[in-house]
């Protein structure tokens, strides 16, 4: 069982907010809130690396499926017109797809970090997935503002920033799907002790 003071986390500012200039603003706030910056880089991801970071399984892409869906109809739309299908699967398939590609088309800054429950401090420091529901103070609703609606309509994916790892079990796959061991790194902050006691 890991020590709950030595999570470990893997984050990635997506090519919106590398290109907005956020690097900085992102991984302070992390730092801030007492979280130590134990790999760090930035990359061009490629296809073949989001296709394994991003599930395929049957239950991911219809949850996106259904998100979409649901979008349309908040905004008054006709999935079928608008992706060709309301097939829940289908429509996740593309919503991927979609993700894959904006994810690929420029470098991301990613970086693992490791503290007290780091993967739900990282999450709520992150903020809600769709940017206009994220509450203020957090990196997405301070910094971003899209909508799934406008997304959709523009067939893309919502640009929100970030991607932080959402449970112990998926850090861990995605640390060692994007970092070599030898790229991670232990040490000590000189603030350690008045954080983790």
């Amino acid at each position: 069982m890991t020590d709950a003071r030595h999570e470990r986390t893997l984050v990635f500012l997506k090519p919106d907010g590398v290109q907005r200039g956020l690097i900085g603003e992102v991984l302070g706030r992390f730092e801030r809130a007492g979280l130590k910056v134990v790999g760090l880089k930035m990359v061009r991801p490629t296809a073949a690396l989001l296709e394994r970071h991003y599930p395929s399984d049957e239950g991911f892409l219809r949850t996106l499926g259904t998100k979409t869906r649901e979008a349309f109809e908040a905004a008054g739309r006709d999935v079928t017109q608008e992706t060709g299908t309301d097939d829940t699967l289908v429509i996740g398939r593309q919503v991927r797809q979609w993700l894959i590609d904006f994810v690929a088309s420029a470098p991301v800054a990613a970086f693992v970090l490791e503290g007290t429950h780091a993967v739900a401090v990282t999450r709520k420091l992150v903020g809600d997935t769709l940017p206009f529901r994220a509450a203020p103070g957090t990196i997405r609703g301070d910094l971003s503002a899209d909508s799934p609606t406008v997304a959709n309509l523009q067939k893309r994916p919502v640009r929100n920033l970030v991607h932080a790892s959402g449970t112990l079990e998926e850090a861990a796959f995605e640390i060692g799907l994007w970092f070599a061991a030898e790229e991670l790194h232990d040490y000590r902050r000189v603030d350690e002790g008045l954080v983790l006691g």
